[in-house]
């Protein structure tokens, strides 16, 4: 923070309009000139929108300061001066256009009365291109020393020459998706350009050239002369002019700044860093400029920076000069040689005020203070605002204004009805990718139907659609500013990945802001059909693991709960009434389905496949009776304590693998930060030899670099294969959770403690990236150890999680599966405790823990 503030000078601060329009001007609307025509002082040229004007600052007020304002007919992206006419003397103004660009001279007639003089902007060449432009830079290409050459930069990065009104080549890059500054050496005969992969390049003038004449040859690449990968976007780059000479600054060397995110840099045209400093601020803009002339000794290169909290600072080399506050954020800064302020300072605004100041040395030494008003204040005026703020908000609140009459809820005003259609088969392959070929083949869309009674009271609907791998949508996210009558909004789900298949239900979230602003969150759950993650196969009769249903109602056939699926496809492969096989499109897995009197039973080789299946066939059951009227259907989920032994011993090993794989991803991780960092030093080094005289030997951190490089990408390679992984063993350990949790809720009466386990293990916060799930569970798995199984504090200092390490480091790893273990086996023993007297005794009532539910939450 300086406590010095700048000296205004001169501004046009009056003479602008009192609506002004930001947004319209960037760094590259300002240029401060000397024409022949006004000779004594140094003319400031700006463009605004369709406006360009040329302001001659006087410091008495009196005097006319607006040398010209004309209407372009077209918006001006940028302005600059220079000869670009072949035998003219004085300077011109070159004007770009999105599709043209036009060069005026500036003429000034002596007036023969009292009227004074009249200054004309003639119009010498007008030139229209196909292309959209966004910047130029002009210069003497080719080392022509007529006149000055343009270079125009397309949006698209194309880079196009002209000679006056001619028309010389262009230039396409492949790799610029978003132009960035480009500016011309003429000492070396090169351009800087900045591309959006956050390098600079510099080419030669006439590889550029010989690379126009080389685009149709893919085979055939340009190699730049040298390359610098600043690791953040450049936002602007200037080279020390003046005229049309380049100030040399140390052995024939022209000085390259280039303005970063957080960083300024300055080279030497051969590549050599000469310095780079660091900011803990935003800048803006800045500029450089010489003391002294090149061949001096003396000579000072400085330059002048702002930032976004309207600072001046003034730097030499790494050394800060000097800081002083601004009268506005500046998006443009320039030097000028006025008749009575040599070496004054030029910032542009982003609402179009220039000002001329100069730094001064009086100290501002309560600069954050806040100005003080000294209007009149009424109490009974204030006291009747906050009053009315009070009421609104409280009608929000209560949903009692006056745009939604007779107490109207959303329910009753928006009408929602989701349902999900029947799967297709994609034939545009939109979403398929090598890695699962044919995954993606079948479709299923999910159709909502929106109904408003009065669409004026809802100012928009976004819709979010969330669902578990190994299934995905086309499109995540919906929004709807206007609703009119009746919207059907309709999206694809299809299988993305190989893994298990967690969870078979779709979220659906409606986020609709009313007309007074207020946020409702409404959602819908969507079961997807059975056909798009599996289909019959031929009947297995053995499998490892079995699962039992028991019911009060006689079993039904499974062509009539699977009515996804014909009963010719059902029966097809040997299957019958009482018996089917599915085998899961992701893994080719298959699960066994048979039926017996009242009993059902699911049968598989692994207990992932059997999570699915057991939702998806609960809830068709469920529906069934439903729709057959039948009120008092009961089922039971019947397993041994072999079974719970076996699935609790699996869960603990898909909770350790999904470790495993983390613990391997944040290897690569580390690693591939560690060689990033190496990278680019290693290519810091080689600039250095690059650049040093004579060149230095450079073959061995060539190898490095090559070797650094092949290693980066076998880290990236490795990354996104574990990346996989990690996600195809949360499926699975999510499957079998989910199955734990399905069965303590059939087998255990204690609706509370289950109520614990279910958020402890919080299973559908598996894919979140706020929180990873081991931390996030660890948290309260401590808690009802502690609290609900009240061990002992040796046992409780024995399980408890070494601080000092991670929660996935081996000695907190242990800890935490033991914990789940004991936590799992208390919750199961009860259960065969509670259902061993329950067979001997009479039920209970059931008790509900109000204080320790409290407790809790």
């Amino acid at each position: 923070m300086s406590i010095f503030k700048v000296k205004q000078w001169w501004t046009n601060d009056k003479l602008q309009l009192d609506e002004t329009i930001s947004g319209v001007q960037n760094a590259t609307c300002l240029k401060v000139e000397k024409f022949n025509s006004h000779s004594d002082s140094d003319c400031i040229v700006i463009s605004e929108e369709y406006l360009l004007k040329i302001y001659k600052p006087y410091p008495n007020q009196e005097t006319s300061n607006v040398v010209l304002e004309t209407h372009l007919g077209d918006v001006a992206l940028q302005i600059e001066t220079g000869k670009f006419l072949t035998g003219s003397v004085d300077r011109q103004i070159l004007v770009l256009h999105p599709q043209s660009y036009a060069i005026y001279q500036l003429e000034r007639k002596e007036g023969h009365t009292d009227a004074g003089e009249q200054n004309v902007l003639k119009l010498m060449i007008k030139h229209s291109f196909t292309r959209r432009a966004d910047s130029l830079v002009h210069g003497s290409f080719g080392n022509v020393k007529s006149r000055d050459f343009i270079c125009i930069q397309g949006i698209d990065g194309s880079l196009s020459f002209f000679d006056q009104d001619t028309f010389l080549f262009m230039c396409i890059l492949n790799d610029v998706i978003i132009p960035g500054p480009v500016c011309y050496i003429a000492s070396c005969d090169s351009f800087v350009i900045c591309k959006s992969t956050w390098i600079l390049e510099i080419y030669s003038y006439q590889q550029l050239r010989e690379f126009s004449e080389l685009n149709v040859r893919q085979n055939k690449k340009n190699i730049p002369q040298w390359i610098y990968n600043a690791g953040e976007e450049v936002t602007s780059v200037q080279v020390i002019q003046c005229g049309t000479c380049i100030f040399q600054t140390s052995n024939n060397f022209s000085s390259i700044i280039a303005l970063g995110e957080r960083h300024l840099y300055c080279f030497q045209d051969n590549g050599l860093m000469k310095f780079m400093i660091k900011f803990d601020y935003m800048p803006t803009c800045f500029h450089a400029y010489l003391i002294g002339w090149y061949y001096e000794p003396g000579a000072r290169l400085l330059v002048m920076l702002a930032s976004d909290d309207a600072k001046l600072y003034v730097y030499e080399n790494t050394s800060l000069l000097w800081s002083c506050d601004l009268f506005n954020t500046a998006i443009s800064i320039s030097r000028c040689f006025l008749k009575s302020l040599p070496g004054g300072i030029v910032t542009l605004s982003n609402t179009g005020v220039v000002t001329v100041c100069y730094l001064g040395t009086e100290p501002d030494l309560n600069s954050n203070a806040a100005p003080m008003i000294n209007e009149e204040v009424d109490p009974e005026q204030i006291q009747a605002e906050l009053e009315k703020v009070e009421q609104a908000l409280q009608a929000i609140t209560e949903n009692k204004e006056q745009e939604i009459t007779n107490e109207a809820t959303i329910d009753e005003i928006i009408k929602i009805k989701a349902d999900v259609g029947k799967p297709v088969q994609n034939l545009t392959h939109d979403f398929t990718n090598d890695s699962s070929e044919g995954l993606h083949l079948l479709m299923c869309p999910i159709i909502i139907i929106l109904t408003c009674k009065d669409p004026k009271l809802i100012q928009n609907v976004q819709i979010t659609y969330a669902c578990c791998p190994p299934f995905a949508f086309s499109e995540s996210t919906i929004c709807l500013d206007n609703i009119n009558g009746t919207e059907i909004i309709e999206t694809q789900v299809f299988i993305e990945s190989k893994g298990d298949v967690s969870e078979t239900a779709v979220d659906i979230l409606f986020t609709i802001t009313d007309s007074v602003g207020k946020i409702i969150v409404l959602s819908r759950k969507i079961t997807l059909p059975i056909t798009l993650y599996c289909l019959p196969v031929d009947v297995v009769l053995e499998n490892e693991i079995k699962l039992f249903i028991n019911s009060n109602q006689s079993c039904v056939d499974f062509s009539e709960i699977f009515a996804d699926f014909s009963e010719q496809e059902l029966l097809q492969y040997g299957g019958s009434p009482e018996i089917v096989t599915f085998s899961y499109r992701a893994n080719k897995k298959t699960v066994t389905l048979k039926s017996s009197g009242e009993q059902y039973s699911i049968e598989a080789d692994d207990f992932p496949e059997i999570a699915s299946i057991l939702d998806y066939f609960i809830f068709k059951l469920m529906d069934h009776f439903a729709r057959m009227g039948i009120s008092d259907f009961r089922f039971y989920i019947k397993c041994d304590k072999e079974f719970i032994k076996q699935i609790t011993h699996k869960f603990l090993k898909s909770i350790e693998a999904h470790a495993k794989e983390r613990i391997k991803l944040k290897t690569f991780e580390d690693d591939l930060n560690v060689l990033q960092k190496q990278f680019t030093l290693i290519q810091k080094r080689l600039l250095v030899q690059y650049g040093s005289l004579p060149p230095g030997d450079c073959d061995q951190l060539e190898f490095l670099m090559k070797d650094t490089h092949k290693r980066l990408v076998d880290s990236v390679h490795e990354i996104i294969i574990c990346r996989e992984n990690v996600c195809r063993s949360s499926t699975t350990l999510m499957a079998i959770g989910h199955l734990i949790i399905h069965i303590l809720k059939q087998t255990t009466p204690d609706d509370f403690k289950l109520k614990l386990i279910e958020e402890m293990l919080s299973l559908n916060t598996i894919y979140e990236l706020y929180q990873e799930w081991e931390e996030a569970v660890t948290q309260a798995l401590s808690y009802i150890v502690n609290n609900v199984l009240q061990k002992s504090e040796k046992d409780k200092e024995k399980l408890a999680p070494v601080t000092e390490q991670g929660i996935l480091s081996h000695i907190n790893l242990k800890r935490f599966l033991k914990q789940i273990r004991m936590v799992l086996d208390k919750m199961f023993s009860d259960a065969w405790t509670d259902d061993t007297e329950a067979t001997t005794h009479k039920p209970k009532e059931k008790i509900t823990r109000i204080e320790e539910f409290v407790e809790v939450i």
